[in-house]
């Protein structure tokens, strides 16, 4: 019983410790990019999963004057 208890609480802990969720959801790296008159610019990237990669995928282009800023992930 005692063995039992033991290995049990071991499947505890390595549950705990695993992060399962981010194991499920993708990831890519979201780059910020900037055109100013077709030149363009790539500024600060990040590594973004789920819900968070999911909004910067949805983010529009905007366009201000003659500059437009997008993120482009990969």
């Amino acid at each position: 019983m005692k063995k039992r208890l033991h290995r049990i609480g071991i499947l505890v802990i390595f549950a705990a410790i695993i992060p399962s969720c981010e194991l499920l959801e993708d990831c890519k790296t979201c780059t910020l990019v900037t055109e100013i008159d077709g030149v363009r610019t790539e500024g600060t990237s990040g590594t973004y999963c789920g819900a968070q990669l999911i909004a910067k995928e949805a983010d529009l282009p905007v366009t201000i004057g003659n500059t437009t800023t997008y993120y482009e992930c990969e």
